[in-house]
This record gives C-alpha cells, structure tokens and sequence, in this order.
C-alpha cells in the first residue's frame, strides 16, 4: 500500500495528505455495450461539462428535424437553448427554481449558486455546436418524456407546435431541458461545480436517478431551510449514493473519484453551506468514507476555560500583536481513521507550532464554528469601540495568543465562564479556522478586516 503524500492544491488554502491516483473522466468510451433503450448515457465517469454533451442528440435530433430555418430568423438552435437559459435562471417566467424574497444568507447561498451554474451550462451547450457542428443527430430517436411542467418561452411555442415541428420533437426537448435542470441542481452543493468527477450507470435515463434526491432537497429549500446536512446529503446522492443512508451525515466525504470538503476550506469568499471538490483520496484503504465531526453535539461536548490572556484597553483594539510571530507557519489537513476503534473517521486541521509539536484542530468543529461565526462588519466595531470608551462600561477586552487556543490539547471546547471579550488576532486563513475550531459553537465573533473575503 503506498504511504500518503502532501499534495499542496490551488483550491484549498494549505496542503492535504492524500494519493491522487484518481480515475479521471471518461465520458463513457469503455461502455461499448447496446442502448436497450432510445436514448441514454453511457456507463463511465463525467465531467459536468460531458454530460452537457451528453445530452446534445436531444437538442441536435430536434433541431434537425425543424429543418432549415427563414431567411433573416434567429437559428432554431439558439432559440431553444435561449429557452433553456430562461429554464435556468432563476429570475424569469420559464425558472424552475425561483426563491422569493427577502433570502435568508443560506438561500441567497443557493440562489446565486444557481444562477452562476445555469450560465455556464448554457455557455457549454453553445460551444458543443461548435465543436461538433450539431451532428450528433439521431435521426430516428423518438422518446416518452413525461411533462416535468418546464415552461416554453412565447416565441418556443408556435416553433415546436407550429408547422415546422413534429408531434415526438417536444418530447425530445423536454428531455433536454429536463436533464438540464436535473444538472443544475445536482451541481447546486459545489462551489467548484465545473471540477466534480461525477459516475452515472445505466440505471436509469440520463441523470433521472437524481430526481428523488433533488425533490428531498428543494422541498427543504423551498418551505423549510438549507442546513449542511441536505447538502452533504444531496451531494452524497450524486456521487456516492451507497452512502446516503450511513449511520452519520458528517460533514463531507471520500467516494471513488475524490474527496468533497467543505468550500470554506478554498479559501476567497467565505461560503456558508458549499462544498469543495478535490481530487484526492485521503483513506487509501477504502472507497467511500464519511468524514464525521469530532463531538456528535457540540452542546454537549466537553468544555475548557479559555486560556489566561492580556488585558488590553479598548482605544489600543487597531493595534495588535503581530501574530505572524506566535504561531507556526506549516498547516496541513489529514486523515484519521476512527474505524478500527469504533471511533468517527475525521479530517485534522494540523500545525507545526514553534516547539516542533503538533497541534491538531478537528474540521468537523471548525465547520460549525464557521457556520455559527457571527461576522462582525468594521464600521460596527468602530461603533462599539466608541461607545464603550466613552461610557466606560467596559474599557478593556483579552488579547490571547493564537498558540495559546490552538496548542488546547484537551477534547474540549473552549469558553469563558467568567464572561467578557475576548480577542484572538490571527491573519493567516488556516489559524484564523483553527481558533474557530477551538472555540464552542455560537460563541464566536469573526471581524474580518477590510473585506470578507477572508474565512472567519
């Protein structure tokens, strides 16, 4: 068995210990067996930007048949798949995922995600023409394409029920359109959608198989809340079905094709919910791995008093301590496996501290402390800042060393008994998420000087 690596990856802010021997996408060329059915997917793994491609003999059978297009009209083609970015969008007539305002920070979260993906997967089925020239027609291909309710847009309707059109052509284009939105939302739980290795069988029409899945999903969007949970789970559905139904959620995921971690952990823009894909294996020994938080409840985990810190006045709160200088430079993520003892398999947040020891940091934690960080703005603080100088209600809050929280070696959360403020200054992304991770849940403010996008 080889011994894992460093694999140091532009989308995730310190390196990851891991094997990168990973499959990569084929599009299906190894299934050489017969359709048994009109139109399908062949068995393999695909890049989101293949099953667009995929799905082009829908679209190019049905375009065929339209035949030639008057002189001085828009292209058949580009009328359809303007129909499909209206089917896409999220703000339109055609949408078929509209979120009402106002948005909460965790729909807004999905929305935007929606609406970026539905871009790009338009943007790729006008460059598959291009490529292929329209000419993966089936010219005989004639389908059932039960009515999934996706609109035409006006100008659609009199071109695929006027004369032009036969009765079997809407069938084709709903299939399109269908499996065109079944993509969008499968894609919806990534930030880096475009990247995700993603298997398909032939157990069912195209990407079909997802539509239970993607109901469970949007009927929490729609009427309830998103929480980590549906995500992680829909993201499970997608690429690891046999792990749906594990004993835990946990908080992302190994499956044959690379491991999913939550997005925070790339750094840029701090997401909420996203999840990130990587292309590396951090458990050689198996194939799909849940990575599972540390404390099964964080309410009730274990607690610690944080460590004695430094009194320092109000008015000296835009000075801080150069934390560069406290705490160790090297930052790694590696795996644990819990499955011998019976125990969580779990993802650490490492460091290499000053005295060569090293502190670990469990990312299920820093997960919740992420999503449960309250994000301080900076003219509030200011605000805050004067108002207690001048009222002198409280002229000094605790500066703690970085090192300090982080070398909090006890399975335990940190707190503050005694109450008051506490400040922990730390620049650097992955220290700045490892005091996140020490600190109990829904007790942390993150000030995130000049923008947010820092991770708190």
């Amino acid at each position: 068995m080889s011994t894992s690596s460093l694999h140091r990856l532009q989308n995730l802010i310190c390196p990851i210990f891991g094997h990168t021997d990973i499959i990569p996408a084929d599009g299906g060329i190894h299934d050489t067996q017969l359709f048994k059915k009109a139109w399908g997917l062949r068995a393999g793994v695909y890049t989101p930007m293949q099953l667009v491609e995929g799905f082009a003999p829908l679209l190019d059978t049905v375009v065929f048949h339209l035949g030639d297009d008057p002189i001085g009209s828009k292209p058949a083609r580009s009328r359809l798949l303007d129909n499909v970015a209206a089917n896409l969008a999220t703000d339109t007539r055609e949408a078929t995922l509209r979120l009402n305002e106002p948005l909460d920070i965790s729909r807004r979260e999905i929305n935007d995600q929606a609406t970026r993906i539905g871009k790009t997967l338009v943007q790729w089925a006008r460059g598959i023409e291009k490529v292929n020239g329209g000419k993966s027609v089936h010219v005989d291909l004639q389908l059932r394409s039960p009515c999934e309710g996706h609109l035409l847009t006006p100008s659609n309707v009199d071109l695929m029920f006027g004369d032009r059109s036969q009765p079997q052509l809407m069938q084709l284009f709903n299939e399109y359109m269908h499996q065109m939105v079944l993509l969008r939302d499968a894609l919806l739980p990534f930030q880096n959608y475009q990247d995700v290795l993603i298997p398909v069988g032939r157990k069912s029409r195209g990407i079909r198989h997802l539509e239970s899945a993607r109901s469970s999903f949007l009927a929490d969007l729609l009427t309830r809340h998103t929480t980590q949970r549906n995500v992680v789970n829909f993201a499970k559905a997608l690429l690891a079905p046999d792990l749906v139904d594990s004993e835990s959620v946990g908080y992302g995921f190994q499956y044959g094709h690379g491991t999913i971690l939550p997005a925070f952990l790339s750094g840029g823009p701090t997401p909420l919910h996203l999840l990130q894909y990587v292309p590396v294996k951090v458990n050689q020994n198996d194939t799909n791995v849940v990575l599972d938080y540390q404390f099964d409840d964080y309410y009730s985990a274990p607690r610690a008093e944080i460590p004695s810190g430094a009194d320092t006045a109000v008015s000296e709160l835009s000075s801080f301590p150069d934390p560069e200088t406290q705490v160790g430079q090297a930052a790694s993520l590696a795996f644990v496996d819990g499955s011998k003892a019976g125990k969580p398999s779990r993802l650490e947040l490492r460091f290499g501290s000053v005295n060569k020891k090293c502190v670990a940091v469990d990312v299920g934690q820093i997960s919740r402390g992420h999503r449960y960080s309250y994000i301080a703005k900076e003219f509030l603080i200011d605000k805050t800042t004067e108002s207690s100088a001048s009222s002198n209600s409280r002229d000094s809050v605790i500066i703690h060393d970085a090192m300090s929280i982080l070398q909090t070696t006890d399975a335990s959360l940190l707190t503050a008994k005694n109450g008051g403020v506490h400040v922990i200054p730390v620049e650097s992304p992955p220290r700045s998420l490892g005091s996140v991770g020490q600190v109990i849940s829904r007790e942390c403010c993150a000030f995130v000087e000049g923008s947010r996008d820092q991770p708190c």
